[in-house]
């Protein structure tokens, strides 16, 4: 029997062809997922995986803001998986270790930081920001599409063949320089090599980067195995990884389920 939860997009309100409220179901047992890659995963969940799992019919999963599409991977992992997931690693500043090895943390533990009432989603970056540059910088919240697109723009690439994802993810997120708009990102990138100072392009870069700081966090909290210590964090990526949790998330997950202590995903 199918299991089903509402989810509320974090976005909601910002979207002129998504609900704000979207029915996620659990996954087929031969879900695509276990035979994905990282350089696949999301193209696989916005084509195949999303729209199986959401009730809604007709909704295009790319407009999804990357908030949003993180937002709904954790609601489905949780719904399917459970909670508990292995990590290879818990980093504690308290004894200032890092453990290696397997250790079972909580999803649940992953702070997420909502958009504030009334935010829409066009930031102006003020020219009173910047020290020699003399014009607003608009930014938006980007969409999943953009983000994957921005991270294989060769546009982007820097001499040893890597991608400068900072700036490619930046320039993606930018919708207008100044008097300059309906630019492409290749023409937000020259842009900002011309007319932006050394100076200047530090402050963007921390700019954007306060201003669009919401969603999931990168990782949560968990118990250090070395000092003991509750504060210890670990990481735990929307990729490929997290839908595959180990026999032992599961045996634990079942036995919180048995016991009635299994709480709501959202």
């Amino acid at each position: 029997m199918a299991i089903s939860e509402k989810v509320e997009l974090l976005g909601k309100g910002l979207y002129e062809d998504i609900p704000d409220t979207l029915t996620l179901t659990s996954m087929p047992t031969a879900s695509e997922l276990d035979y994905v890659g990282s350089e696949d995963f999301e193209k696989t969940m916005i084509r195949t995986i999303l729209p199986a799992a959401v009730q809604e019919e007709g909704i295009d999963f790319s407009k999804l803001l990357e908030i949003d599409f993180q937002w709904l991977c954790r609601c489905l992992r949780l719904l399917n998986y459970g909670p508990y997931f292995t990590t290879n690693a818990v980093f504690c500043r308290n004894c200032g270790q890092v453990s290696y090895g397997e250790y079972r943390v909580n999803l649940e533990t992953i702070a997420c930081k909502p958009l504030p009432d009334g935010f829409v989603n066009d930031i102006v970056i003020k020219r009173e920001e910047f020290i020699d540059f003399d014009g607003d910088i608009h930014v938006k919240l980007p969409t999943i599409q953009q983000m994957m697109n921005a991270r294989k723009d060769k546009a982007f690439q820097k001499a040893d063949g890597t991608t400068d994802l900072a700036l490619a993810r930046m320039c993606y997120m930018i919708s207008s320089f100044g008097n300059k708009k309906s630019l492409t990102p290749v023409d937000i990138k020259l842009a900002i090599q011309k007319d932006l100072s050394p100076a200047d392009y530090i402050i963007l870069q921390e700019t954007v980067k306060d201003l669009t700081d919401y969603g999931l966090r990168i990782g949560g909290i968990t118990q250090c195995p070395k000092c003991g210590d509750k504060e210890a964090s670990f990481m735990a990526l929307t990729d490929d990884k997290f839908f595959r949790p180990t026999v032992g998330d599961l045996r634990e997950w079942k036995n919180i389920r048995s016991s009635g202590q299994d709480k709501k995903l959202s």
